[in-house]
């Protein structure tokens, strides 16, 4: 019985040892190895290839992943070659028949991926020559953005050997890279020669320059005839502290594309036409429907064309015809007039009855809108503006009364001018000599203003209070050494600029009226004098002005006095920039 019953477990045992093989040991690390490249045919770095095909085998099962963000090859291929994934290879199968005696390099980029985790190898690359030998000439370089000097990512950059400035728009790259995450780049197998070095935001992907892109250029003509001593390092990035370094600088020309988004009436007695950038001339609109009445508003720098029906045919009319005479951009990227017939529709929302009387009772009582920034805490520098809901019709400007608190609750009479803001007058500024610490009092009779629609308001006041000079921090700064056409900029966390000040010799330049918290400075050489940092020109061979960082953040406190003296020369410029406002940029899309 003992026998039979150590049978009958042992049995179960192995039973149940048997049902659980198939599950194993569970958990482990994960798996972080990028696939290795084990042989291919031909082998890297081959000479007098004639083929059409190349295949490399690697130690694990693979896939790719967005070879048209990654895959580059030069020289660029008019038709792209088909690369597929199989199994533990790669498979390249070229389109185009290859140059006599070229080396052509094939950048994978981080397209080659393991099949499991989706690891990639980064910045692999496999070169052959058509001839007898292979060119192992290399030229190291880093894109950032003219003006932010940030370091910019997927820019394509290349060379040319035609000397000629017309070879950036005409000719495709004769060799080509793309730039790493932190801006670096590497062009490979050049053969030793002159070439011209630029970058572009390729959006058109053809390899030159297309109107509308950003572009790049070095101003001197590169002599490359031997190879670099260093050696890059492709763990972290494409390159390594020794390896030479040529910076280009990143820029769009002042030309942006211009042409009509949208045409909206979002409102019955509103229309309005949105343009994607400032043009040059204002728009010339006439009305194909008959009886229409409007006048016409345009936003500050005319890129929003607002037209305000002032009768009540055309208000209730929903198909509203128009002809639009105005200035857009060509596909050469010139400015042409074009003529444009638009339909302004507007749909009425579904309403119940109830909800049809509550509107139209609130059309019947509607009042003026006024919205002002007046306010307790109103900044000494800051501006009172009044605007309203509807461009004005009538304004009553002996109605208005500014007044100061003084003490024993008395009130005293405070001089002022109004200014319109905008080509209609829906915003208005008031200019008077609000003191530091001041209370003050804007008040204004009934119909004091009165809109196209005749609508009015009842009487009202508003107050302002004035902050204190002892709320505000000062910042001086003092350049040493100092240039005559250096300008400051004072910016925010987000480095957007605050303020803008020419450079002051001497005593240095004053920030004055600073909110208490962290700034950073940034220089530019105005180098045309017109008070704005310039962009550069393509077409005149202009580089950009020249921008440096201050290497430091500015802490600043209420009630307090700071100054700073920048040796903008003490730190490369390129290396100067904080890197929590470089981590504060917004991301390319790719």
């Amino acid at each position: 019985m003992k026998l039979r019953l150590y049978s009958i477990l042992f049995l179960a045992l192995l039973t149940a040892s048997c049902a659980n093989r198939g599950i194993g040991p569970q958990g482990g690390p994960k798996d972080t190895i990028p696939p290795v490249p084990l042989k291919s045919e031909p082998v890297n770095g081959a000479v007098d290839f004639h083929g059409k095909r190349i295949e490399i085998s690697f130690n694990e099962y693979l896939q790719l992943s967005d070879l048209g963000s990654n895959l580059l090859i030069s020289p660029p291929q008019k038709s792209a070659p088909d690369v597929k994934a199989r199994s533990k290879r790669v498979i390249v199968q070229f389109q185009d028949t290859l140059r006599d005696s070229t080396t052509y390099t094939i950048d994978f980029g981080r397209a080659i991926c393991d099949y499991t985790e989706k690891n990639p190898i980064k910045g692999y690359s496999f070169a052959f020559s058509t001839g007898p030998t292979i060119d192992t000439l290399v030229v190291y370089g880093r894109v950032f953005d003219a003006l932010t000097l940030n370091p910019l990512s997927g820019i394509c950059a290349g060379i040319h050997a035609n000397l000629a400035d017309s070879a950036f728009s005409r000719e495709t790259f004769l060799r080509i890279a793309k730039t790493d995450s932190a801006g670096y780049f590497r062009i490979g197998n050049i053969h030793q020669g002159r070439y011209r070095l630029y970058a572009v935001d390729d959006i058109s992907r053809d390899y030159c320059l297309t109107p509308g892109e950003a572009c790049a250029f070095h101003d001197s003509v590169l002599s490359i005839t031997q190879p670099i001593a260093s050696q890059p390092d492709t763990t972290d990035s494409i390159i390594n502290h020794k390896s030479p370094i040529t910076n280009l600088f990143l820029f769009k020309e002042e030309q942006p594309r211009l042409y009509l988004q949208r045409t909206l009436r979002e409102e019955p007695h509103k229309i309005q036409l949105l343009f994607s950038s400032r043009p040059d001339s204002l728009p010339q609109i006439r009305s194909l429907t008959d009886s229409i009445s409007y006048v016409t508003e345009f936003s500050r720098y005319k890129d929003t064309v607002s037209l305000w029906l002032t009768d009540s045919i055309s208000i209730f009319n929903d198909s509203i015809f128009l002809e639009a005479r105005y200035r857009r951009t060509d596909s050469l990227f010139h400015l042409e007039w074009y003529t444009d017939t638009l339909r302004a529709i507007f749909r009425k929302p579904r309403m119940s009855a109830t909800q049809r009387e509550t509107k139209g009772l609130q059309l019947k009582n509607r009042r003026l809108e006024i919205k002002t920034n007046g306010r307790k805490g109103f900044d000494v520098y800051d501006t009172l503006r009044l605007a309203f809901g509807a461009p004005l019709a009538v304004l009553h400007l002996d109605s208005m009364h500014l007044v100061e608190r003084v003490e024993n609750g008395g009130e005293k009479p405070i001089s002022f001018t109004v200014m319109p803001y905008d080509t209609l007058p829906m915003v208005l500024t008031i200019l008077a000599d609000f003191k530091p610490g001041g209370k003050y009092d804007l008040k204004l009779d009934s119909a004091t203003f009165t809109d196209v629609y005749g609508t009015t308001h009842i009487a009202a006041s508003y107050g302002i209070e004035v902050k204190k000079i002892e709320d505000y921090a000062t910042l001086r700064v003092k350049l040493e050494p100092f240039v005559p056409k250096a300008r400051l900029q004072l910016l925010n966390t987000k480095d957007q600029v605050i303020l803008d000040f020419p450079a002051v010799e001497g005593e240095g330049t004053l920030f004055e009226y600073l909110k208490p918290g962290d700034y950073y400075l940034r220089m530019y050489i105005d180098e045309n004098g017109d008070g704005k940092w310039t962009t550069g020109s393509w077409e005149h061979k202009r580089q950009p002005e020249l921008v440096y960082y201050f290497p430091n953040k500015v802490n600043t406190r209420a009630n307090w006095d700071f100054e700073e003296v920048w040796n903008y020369e003490a730190v490369e410029r390129t290396k100067a920039k904080p890197v929590e406002l470089i981590k504060a940029a917004p991301q390319k899309k790719k």
